[in-house]
């Protein structure tokens, strides 16, 4: 399974598996959640091919409990951003993609992308899991001693109930990163297990890290997974509610987001994206500019943007990324943008964060931001600098337009590409 068979658990604890943009992702902006648009088989793929290629996958799976932690904590919704697979794990998520027209194939659950590669019995993954009690952990490394599965247990670890901080501790990471797993499981939490690996994945050597929320429950044995009517029917959430009563209160809570979200962006966006449709010449006419400004690497976009010209906007982002300065995204001269378009910029905005270096958005005409506003990313208008020692970027959204020392480099953009 692993490509690295040969190395010893020494060498395998001291790689740390690189960070890159991967601007060829097909993702959306599935009201301020970044999601790929991607097959179960795909994303099953996509991890095997991680662990065998020691390259890092920090799999995120948004559901509706995100769409709501997203827009009331700035630290939850920057590690929901900072990903390398992010799949549409809720139901609710996949009806709002479709209402939006946002083609999304299928729901792909964290459980279920386990319970496959648990399946694979002509593989093995070396699994560690954290999180839940040392008695669930006893479970667990019980169970899967005695299955015949492609999932071995390299450990498990009970943080107890501490902060992040305490969860953190050099201690822990260690026992961690010494049993050398290929996937790494956390089980503290939606919130608190996100921030947990956004803060350590530069510390963690694991290929895969993911929050699996109930999946180490599941694999104990503690509660009973819904029937498969449940999950695909969008009722998973009453069964959950029978299993875990107290949960009633965060599905409550879900639900009023979902109201709000679907009356107050979903619906106009469908009414705005009637009106407003661009027509192939205005496509035709979008175009960039990527120039420099003192540290600030700028791409300034004009025109209309939707998946049927993305392909520049792919390889600009590819290039701008890696500035060690500020990036800046001037979306003043943009007439229209579709989901495509924006599930870029969150890809850009997640890996700036993801490195610690500095990313600002300039949209201060109205058109855009009501656009930025009904896709539910409007978020990204006061994200301003997160790097400390980044280089203020003084009016980059006014700066004039020049050639030479600004490194203008100005195109013009064919309307093709792929959804």
């Amino acid at each position: 399974m692993r490509a690295l068979q040969t190395q010893t658990a020494v060498q395998r604890h001291d790689i740390q598996p690189p960070f890159l943009p991967d601007f060829s992702r097909q993702v959306v902006c599935i009201e301020g959640l970044l999601c790929d648009t991607v097959t179960f088989e795909e994303a099953k793929q996509r991890i095997v091919s991680s662990i065998q290629e020691m390259r890092r996958c920090n799999l995120v799976t948004p559901n509706a409990n995100f769409l709501r932690l997203i827009r009331s904590d700035p630290d939850f919704r920057d590690a929901a951003l900072a990903n390398d697979l992010s799949v549409i794990d809720g139901m609710p998520l996949l009806w709002l993609a479709r209402l939006l027209g946002i083609p999304v194939q299928q729901r792909v659950s964290g459980s279920d992308l386990f319970d496959a590669l648990w399946a694979n019995t002509g593989e093995h993954l070396s699994t560690f899991f954290f999180g839940a009690t040392d008695d669930i952990g006893h479970r667990v490394r019980k169970r899967l001693r005695e299955a015949k599965s492609a999932i071995q247990c390299a450990g498990t670890l009970s943080p107890g109930f501490g902060s992040v901080e305490s969860m953190s501790d050099p201690a822990i990471l260690h026992a961690i990163n010494e049993a050398c797993p290929d996937l790494l499981i956390v089980s503290v939490g939606a919130r608190k297990g996100l921030v947990w690996l956004s803060r350590n994945e530069h510390r963690l050597s694991a290929p895969v890290i993911c929050n699996l929320g109930a999946t180490i429950n599941f694999v104990a044995g503690s509660i009973k997974r819904a029937p498969v009517f449940f999950r695909r029917s969008g009722f998973e959430w009453l069964w959950r509610i029978k299993e875990e009563p107290a949960l009633w209160t965060r599905y409550a809570l879900d639900l009023t987001t979902l109201i709000s979200v679907f009356l107050r962006q979903v619906l106009p966006w469908v009414v705005y994206r009637s009106i407003h449709r661009p027509s192939a010449t205005q496509l035709a006419a979008a175009r960039i500019r990527h120039y420099q400004r003192g540290d600030d690497e700028i791409l300034e976009f004009f025109g209309a943007w939707t998946w049927q010209n993305i392909l520049p906007l792919r390889d600009a982002l590819a290039v701008a990324s890696l500035a060690r300065g500020n990036l800046v995204i001037n979306l003043n001269g943009v007439s229209y943008v579709d989901a495509t378009f924006l599930g870029q910029i969150l890809l850009a905005y997640g890996y700036r964060r993801r490195m610690h270096r500095g990313f600002l958005l300039c949209a201060s005409e109205r058109r855009i931001r009501t656009m930025l506003r009904l896709h539910g990313c409007d978020y990204l208008l006061f994200a301003g600098q997160s790097r400390s020692d980044a280089v203020p970027a003084s009016q980059p959204c006014d700066a004039p337009e020049s050639v030479g020392s600004r490194n203008l480099r100005e195109g013009r953009v064919p309307s093709s590409g792929t959804p």
